[in-house]
C-alpha cells in the first residue's frame, strides 16, 4: 500500500501485514517490531489522542476483538485524522482506521467488517509473514517517501528510517480472502450482520469513481476484485448462522455513531507537508 498521492501518507499504509507466519518470526519479535512501528506512525502521522474519540472506538471494536484467535497480542486500535479512506495493521496487533473511512460509513456492521478484516490480517499472521520476507530480501521502502510525496532528504531519512517497506506490503489475493473470510467468521459470531461487509464495498466501489485520490491507498493495498466481493457473498450463503446473521444480526449501534461525531468534532485535518508542484 504505498502509492505516493497528494495527500497526507498517513492513509498510506492500508490495511497492512498479517498472516501465515514464517516461524523465524517469533511473537517476542513481532510484538517488538510492531511497538517500533507503532511509535513511529504516531510520531509521523496525524493519530488521535482524544478521549471521547478513543473510548467509542474501543467499545466499538471490543466485540469483535473478543472472538479473535490471538490473546499473546497487546491489541491497540487508533484512528489517524486523515480524509483518505483507509484502514490498516502492523505487527503486534496495531490497527489504524483513518477519519476518512469512519466518515463514509454509513452504520455499525460496515466498521465492524472493516475492524474485523484488519483483526484478521494479524490473527493469521500475515504481517509476521511479510516481516520475514522483507527481513529476508533487505528490502528498503522509506515511509519518508510515502508520508511527504517525494524522496526525503538525508536528515528526514534518518528520521522515518525505522519504519520499513513491510508497513507497506501489498496483501496477495489469498490474503485478502482469508482475512474477509475470518472478518465473517468473526461478525457471525458476535450476532452482528456480516452483510456490512458487502455493504462497504460497494461504498468503497462508488468512492472509487467520484474520489479516486482518496481511495487510492486502500486499492494499492487492498485487492478490490469483484471475485472477492463474490467470494464473500458466496461465504456467507453457504453458511446457515451467517445467513441467520444478516436477517437478524446487529446493524446498527449507537457507539457508531458516537464515534462519528467525535471524529467530526476534531480539528480537520492537517494539510500535506508537501503536494506535486508545490515546493
Amino acid at each position: 500500500m504505498g502509492i505516493p498521492s497528494s495527500r497526507w501518507r498517513s492513509a498510506a499504509p492500508a490495511v497492512v501485514l498479517g498472516a501465515a507466519v514464517a516461524c523465524a518470526v517469533s511473537v517476542q519479535r513481532e510484538i517488538q517490531l510492531g511497538a517500533d512501528y507503532a511509535a513511529e506512525i504516531d510520531r509521523t502521522m496525524p493519530v488521535v489522542h482524544d478521549a471521547a474519540v478513543q473510548a467509542a472506538l474501543d467499545q466499538a471494536v471490543r466485540p469483535v476483538l473478543a472472538v479473535a484467535v490471538r490473546r499473546d497480542l497487546p491489541w491497540t486500535f487508533r484512528v489517524v485524522n486523515t480524509a483518505d479512506v483507509n484502514a490498516f495493521a502492523v505487527p503486534g496487533g496495531h490497527i489504524y482506521v483513518t477519519r476518512g473511512l469512519i466518515e463514509h460509513t454509513t452504520s455499525y456492521d460496515q466498521l465492524a467488517g472493516v475492524l474485523g478484516h484488519e483483526i484478521g490480517h494479524v490473527d493469521l499472521r500475515h504481517s509476521a509473514s511479510h516481516m520475514e520476507k522483507a527481513q529476508a530480501a533487505s528490502l528498503g521502502v522509506n515511509l519518508g517517501y510515502i508520508l511527504l510525496g517525494r524522496q526525503p532528504g538525508q536528515t528526514e531519512s534518518t528520521a522515518l528510517n525505522i519504519a520499513a517497506s513491510v508497513i507497506f506490503a501489498k496483501f496477495s489475493r489469498d490474503d485478502e480472502r482469508e482475512a474477509d473470510h475470518a472478518a465473517v467468521r468473526y461478525l457471525t459470531r458476535t450476532g452482528i450482520n456480516p452483510g456490512g461487509m458487502t455493504d462497504m464495498f460497494n461504498i468503497l466501489r462508488q468512492l472509487e469513481g467520484r474520489q479516486p485520490d482518496a481511495i487510492a491507498q486502500f486499492f494499492a493495498s487492498h485487492p478490490m476484485t469483484d471475485d472477492r466481493i463474490t467470494d464473500v457473498g458466496r461465504m456467507i450463503a453457504a453458511d446457515t448462522a451467517a445467513q441467520r446473521a444478516v436477517h437478524t444480526g446487529v446493524r446498527d449501534r449507537p457507539v457508531f455513531h458516537d464515534l462519528r461525531r467525535a471524529v467530526r468534532a476534531l480539528p480537520p485535518p492537517p494539510i500535506p507537508a508537501h503536494q506535486p508542484g508545490r515546493e
